[in-house]
């Protein structure tokens, strides 16, 4: 019992009153079509599994293959900004090799959530060296949903960190961002894989990467579980006929292991890796039509 509550304190202890989110920078629209580019990748939701992206990243790098355009969706927000900020795979490979929970996760003792989410954003803005995502070399497009207005939001210009961590507010986990004096939350709601997104960006073909909806297994009969995995679920289905839109989609192999996750990253970027390298033959084909 006293070891118990000592545990307690300490949790407490570590935990911050969390700060509102307000960011009116972020210029958070409903989709709209802009330019003409050649080929997009739209890198989905999924946590954790998001390490993933990083594998398909270096099998793309390997053949030569680059797109035009990035989207990209709660986890697939980090690595679509990453991407289209111009650093180089071994560049990111070293920043996400260093990466630690506590550096994106900032636990909070609040109503509005258990991750204040401004750690995550500001790990963002160390890593890139553009103050605007609209300045950045490669055209780039989050997603996020406005509760508000009850749809998908693209983020195409504002604050690089602020966008990425308004797409990763995962509803319940991470206090919410508000923008505009709309209340902003996690694009993978309506959007797991934003193909749409990398459409509206001009792309005429789109590369999907799906780290979560493919692989879904038979949860734990425990009430935590089957609450996820019913979000996942219903997440999946809606998103279902805007994954089945790209024309090329990879699935890597793999799910994490609960918390031990962030301690799999190598585990995940060859998943992410060797289905890239699966997917390739069709890649080709499609990119030399």
């Amino acid at each position: 019992m006293l070891k118990s509550f000592i545990v307690t304190l300490v949790t407490l202890s570590l935990m911050a009153c969390s700060t509102p989110n307000v960011y009116n920078d972020l210029n958070a629209i409903p989709s709209t079509e802009m330019g003409e580019h050649e080929l997009g990748i739209a890198f989905g939701g999924g946590g954790v599994r998001g390490f993933m992206h990083l594998g398909v990243i270096k099998a793309l790098a390997e053949e030569g293959i680059a797109p035009d355009v990035v989207s990209g969706t709660s986890a697939g927000s980090i690595a679509a900004t990453l991407y289209a900020s111009g650093l180089s795979y071994e560049e990111m490979e070293l920043a996400i090799e260093k990466v630690g929970m506590s550096d994106i996760a900032d636990f909070v003792f609040s109503s509005k959530g258990l991750v204040n989410g401004k750690n995550l954003s500001e790990w963002i803005n160390s890593q890139v060296t553009y103050d605007d995502l609209s300045d950045m070399p490669m055209p780039v497009a989050l997603t996020a949903t406005n509760l508000t207005s009850r749809e998908t939001v693209i983020i195409r210009s504002g604050n690089p960190g602020h966008a990425v961590q308004t797409s990763s507010t995962i509803p319940g986990a991470f206090v919410p961002v508000e923008n505009q004096g709309d209340i902003l939350i996690d694009g993978g709601i309506f959007s797991v894989v934003p193909v749409y997104a990398a459409k509206d960006l001009g792309a005429k073909k789109v590369i999907a990467v799906d780290i979560y909806c493919h692989n879904q297994i038979t949860p734990e009969v425990s009430a935590s579980k089957i609450t996820l995995a019913a979000f996942r679920m219903q997440s999946c289905r809606l998103s279902e006929q805007e994954l089945n839109s790209a024309d090329v989609v990879i699935r890597p192999d793999y799910e994490p292991s609960g918390s031990a996750a962030f301690n799999e990253k190598e585990q995940a970027i060859q998943a992410g890796y060797l289905a890239a390298k699966e997917a390739m033959p069709e890649i080709k084909a499609m990119v030399s039509i």
